[in-house]
This record gives C-alpha cells, structure tokens and sequence, in this order.
C-alpha cells in the first residue's frame, strides 16, 4: 500500500541500518511526501522519477532534500517509457551513483 506508512517505518527500524529503504510509491517523487517521511523515518533512500513529479527542477529539489536527510538516490525511469538516455546523464550530474533501468 502506498500510504502504509506504519510498515515502512517498521522496515526502517529493522532493516535499515543495513540496506536501503526504497520509497518507491510512498514518496512518488514529491517534496512534500519526502518531508513527511523524513519526520517519520520511513524510508532511507528515493527512486527519483522525472517525469513522476514533473520537471527537473522538482526532480533535482526532491534528489538534494533527501541528499541532505542522508539518503541514498536511485534514478529511474517509469515502466514503459522511452529509452532515452538522459536519466544516465542525470545520475551523473546529480551524484548519485544509482540508477534504475529496464522493463
């Protein structure tokens, strides 16, 4: 469930000393499920998805916010989407390290 955010707090205190907490759905990319999950402590890394909140800008604010909580960042494309090449370049520009492609 997106919005179950009790079990991914449950994961966090778990786990996530260990591994990262990917709040794929749950954060959807956006500033202000990130700040709410940052005071709930319910994941420790974002799947960055540019065209999921809707500019670069948006997309480069939500990567720094969780940069500065400590987090790791993923960049992603959506399922189906073009196979353009720029989210690689954008892993590059941001810092990140991390990126997510395929089907």
């Amino acid at each position: 469930d997106q919005d179950h955010w009790e079990a991914y707090q449950q994961i966090v205190e778990l786990m996530g000393e260990k591994v990262q907490i990917v709040g794929d759905d749950l954060l959807v990319t956006n500033p202000r499920r990130i700040a709410r999950c940052k005071e709930l402590k319910a994941a420790n890394a974002l799947l960055l998805k540019v065209n999921q909140i809707g500019t670069i800008t948006e997309a480069m604010t939500a990567s720094m916010d969780s940069v500065a909580e400590g987090w790791g960042v993923m960049v992603s494309h959506r399922s189906g989407e073009t196979e353009d090449t720029f989210i690689a370049d954008l892993v590059v520009g941001l810092g990140s390290g991390q990126i997510k492609t395929g089907a």
